[in-house]
């Protein structure tokens, strides 16, 4: 008998680019497609496609902005220093050009950050199941926050689409995720048409955009950012474990893919999430 698998949680955030190399390597892992340039990105750290065997990953998306507040960090840290903001466009797109994904801008474009609020309710409206879905689209009141919700094979391949092709429209496409119209077009080609969903008869995307203003929705995504700062979130992307360890950093998720096996045979003590819930200065 096989065990149950191990759960990672991926929490994200649509204005952060770090956060999108993530996305990528787990929807190829996910969707077991291959870079182009596989062999050499298995090398590196940064963008080796991850094994997920026997883990689950659940997409969380947040809002960095009241993740920032309530940490006391000042917003964009990354790009308060001129060269260090230059650094990290230049050092996502050459991470997007070994994986085959040309056109990432190489300079801070003059729109960013965006305005990610309606891209990233909708991904956690999605992260909830297809049933929260219905429900909601039916008029009647959805069920508490399902932020434990395991979601089923096909839902997480959709989610990790959904949630990559986000960030392409965002920073490949150079297209305004703020706009009910393009997050409705993709919720529409990556969402609600897909043959592996076809059974759930989710909302078509000008429903989905209308519904991601519900005030349910608006809370449950408010929700999930209070969680990331409980756990001690303090950026994106993070990835937090089963037993309560934290992992900040793209170049961190083989760490805590792999974080199960390593502890079971080092040991170690109450992991970060454990010890940022009582500590108010962390």
């Amino acid at each position: 008998m096989s065990s149950a698998p191990t759960i990672v949680n991926f929490w994200f955030e649509f204005a952060s680019p770090y956060s999108m190399i993530s996305a990528l390597r787990l929807f190829y892992a996910l969707s077991n497609k291959h870079a182009p340039n596989a062999a050499q990105a298995q090398n590196l750290p940064s963008c080796h496609v991850p094994d997920l065997e026997n883990i689950r990953v659940n997409y969380r998306p947040i809002f960095l902005g009241g993740v920032f507040k309530a940490v006391g960090q000042q917003f964009l840290p990354n790009v308060a220093v001129p060269i260090k903001g230059s650094y990290l466009f230049h050092d996502v797109q050459r991470s997007l050009n070994l994986f085959g994904c040309p056109g990432f801008p190489g300079t801070r474009p003059a729109l960013w950050p965006r305005n990610t609020a309606l891209a990233g309710r909708m991904a956690w409206m999605l992260s909830q199941g297809p049933e929260y879905i219905r429900i909601l689209d039916s008029g009647r009141k959805p069920p508490a926050v399902l932020q434990s919700k395991q979601l089923e094979w096909a839902h997480t391949k959709t989610m990790a689409e959904f949630v990559w092709r986000v960030y392409e429209s965002e920073f490949i496409a150079n297209e305004d995720i703020g706009s009910g119209e393009v997050m409705a077009r993709l919720w529409d080609a990556f969402v609600a048409r897909p043959s592996q969903l076809s059974e759930y008869q989710l909302p078509d995307g000008q429903r989905a955009v209308s519904l991601a203003s519900e005030e349910a929705v608006k809370e449950g995504f408010k929700a999930s950012t209070q969680m990331a700062v409980d756990l001690g979130v303090f950026g994106a992307p993070t990835f937090t474990t089963h037993d309560g360890d934290l992992y900040w950093g793209n170049d961190r998720m083989l760490e805590a893919l792999s974080h199960h096996r390593v502890c079971d045979k080092i040991g170690q003590n109450a992991g970060f999430c454990a010890r940022a819930s009582n500590n108010a200065n962390l």
